[in-house]
């Protein structure tokens, strides 16, 4: 059996969530990006996370809580391109949502994110609104939506839910997805 579990992101895990960047260019990051999320990965900003399949990093993301507003930013997201639509994405961004709204201190009542247009519903679909299109607003051309999820419309046992449902839905699928190679 397959087995999925979602940890905190160490430096071990650098070369592998460059590689899962990769498998993702050009229909979802630029490639001028990689140095960014190098940056990143040297000095995250907040907590980041990884989605192992058999130990083997499969998803990557993270979040920052801003300290001069009540909102906490997630940063990156991302599956290899060989687990797109099976779930690890959903698992990865319930993971990071329940976590902000458990521990994260100050309090944070909103989750924000920027994103393109071909995964803005991806966010909408979890119960994200849209605020804001800015055409050409990513420095690659690139259009970015900003949307946002209202944690006081949600509570810690309804993300736990949606985490423990996105984990099922993925093992039900992934057994049928080739491993990424090492």
């Amino acid at each position: 059996m397959t087995r999925i579990a979602t940890r905190l992101y160490v430096p071990d895990d650098r070369a592998a969530v460059l590689a899962l960047f990769d498998t993702n260019l050009p229909d979802y990051f630029a490639a001028s990006d990689r140095a960014w999320l190098s940056e990143t990965l040297d000095e995250p900003d907040g907590p980041a996370f990884v989605v192992t399949v058999d130990g083997a990093p499969a998803a990557f993301g993270g979040y920052e809580l801003w300290e001069h507003y009540n909102k906490a930013l997630l940063f990156w997201g991302m599956a290899g391109r060989a687990y797109h639509r099976c779930g690890l994405g959903r698992l990865l961004l319930a993971e990071r949502v329940l976590h902000i709204a458990r521990h994260a201190q100050p309090v944070t009542r909103y989750v924000t994110v920027d994103t393109s247009p071909l995964v803005a519903p991806f966010f909408r679909h979890f119960g994200f609104e849209e605020t804001a299109v800015w055409p050409e607003g990513y420095r690659s051309g690139m259009t970015m939506h900003e949307l946002r999820l209202d944690l006081s419309g949600v509570s810690p046992d309804w993300l736990a839910a949606q985490r423990d449902a996105a984990l099922a839905r993925v093992e039900a699928r992934i057994a049928t997805i080739a491993p990424l190679p090492r």
